[in-house]
């Protein structure tokens, strides 16, 4: 038995497929069920005795079991660990030096957000271009830049700051404290941000999930032109009761996809360029273009995304543990054990699936099959 080790929750998700998280760590692991009654029972042999898999164990040859157990040891010393919050460098607020600012208004909530220098804008508002409004604001940001960071404060508040290489955390931070005010929850009730995109469509809700460049943004463009509600892109918010909120950014479109945006949507050769860097190279923000707001949905079916010439038109249920796979590195989870166990609940409760694609009409088709 390990003393003082962390809490942990330990479920069953799918055949031969477990999840256990641990609470000092924040780590959440994807084992089978022998491997699952060989932690548990190296964490604590009186409540989680081997008997019932003596026949699965006994199947090991001697030396591989000792192999297993010193990886067992090194995994729990890691998922041990306390997970360290980053410590804030203070800076002092100079009220006078934000000469430049934009309000965006969603959900009849108004946000001001200011900045110390007009460059620091393009961090932020080409997303939230189509939301810009003159109105009383109810809540105030600052950004600020000094000596190489981003810092943000909120009502005069500190917040964080981030370094030059940190600007994804930066702009998740700041997405996460809009969506909050916006939909007017306190950020410790969010249970999760995917990397994902959550459209909706007589009340049937998916979430598009995938690497950089395997094309979420754009067959949510593809799908929002097929009568699908955009709730979100690249950044889906989920609450503690498993619902998936409205983040109200455009969708960012990259130069390849210009010529499938303009044909579907109109309005988008007068959208303005805006160029990210030597990677991304230029893009165009989207508004969506939903004939009705949804501000917040139950989404149970995920789908990981790959578009290619030379893959097949395929969608087909995948196994639990393997879309957890694809999908926890980039995806942010509340450190709280009732989230977790919130979190846990949902994969329970959702069907995942691997959609590849080379045609857009038959992609169109599986999609609506699966609904």
């Amino acid at each position: 038995m390990i003393t003082n080790f962390s809490n942990f929750i330990s479920e069953k998700i799918d055949m031969d497929t477990n999840i256990i998280w641990f609470e000092k760590s924040n780590k959440y692991i994807i084992i089978n069920d022998l491997l699952k009654s060989l932690i548990l029972n190296k964490i604590d042999s009186n409540k989680y005795p081997l008997d019932q898999f003596f026949s699965e164990t006994n199947k090991l040859k001697a030396e591989n079991l000792k192999t297993i157990y010193n990886d067992i040891d090194s995994l729990l010393k890691e998922c041990n660990k306390e997970s360290k919050n980053k410590i804030q460098e203070e800076l002092s607020l100079n009220l006078k030096n934000f000469p430049h600012y934009s309000k965006f208004k969603f959900n009849k909530r108004v946000v001001k957000i200011e900045y110390s220098n007009k460059d620091l804008r393009n961090l932020i508002d080409p997303k939230f271009e189509h939301l810009k409004c003159d109105d009383k604001e109810q809540i105030v940001f600052k950004v600020q830049k000094n000596n190489k960071r981003i810092y943000l404060f909120k009502q005069e508040k500190l917040i964080n700051s981030w370094g030059e290489s940190e600007m994804h955390e930066f702009q998740g931070k700041i997405s996460m404290e809009l969506t909050s005010f916006f939909h007017d929850i306190q950020e410790s009730d969010w249970t999760a941000v995917f990397h994902g995109s959550t459209l909706s469509i007589r009340n049937n809700c998916l979430m598009l999930t995938g690497d950089s460049g395997d094309g979420k943004s754009s067959l949510s463009t593809i799908l929002m032109a097929n009568n699908f509600s955009l709730i979100a892109d690249d950044f889906s918010p989920m609450s503690h009761d498993g619902i998936h909120y409205n983040f109200p950014s455009a969708i960012s479109i990259k130069e390849g996809f210009y010529c499938t945006a303009k044909n579907l949507f109109k309005s988008f050769d007068k959208l303005k360029e805006y160029y990210i860097n030597d990677i991304k190279g230029n893009v165009k923000y989207l508004p969506a273009e939903n004939e009705e707001l949804i501000l917040s949905n139950r989404c149970d079916k995920v789908l990981n995304i790959k578009f290619g010439l030379d893959l097949k038109n395929e969608i087909k249920t995948v196994n639990k543990g393997k879309a957890l796979e694809n999908i926890l590195p980039d995806t942010w989870i509340s450190k709280d054990s009732n989230h977790a166990k919130s979190f846990i609940d949902w994969v329970k409760s959702s069907i995942f699936y691997d959609l590849t694609y080379n045609d857009n009409d038959r992609m169109l088709k599986m999609i609506k099959d699966i609904l």
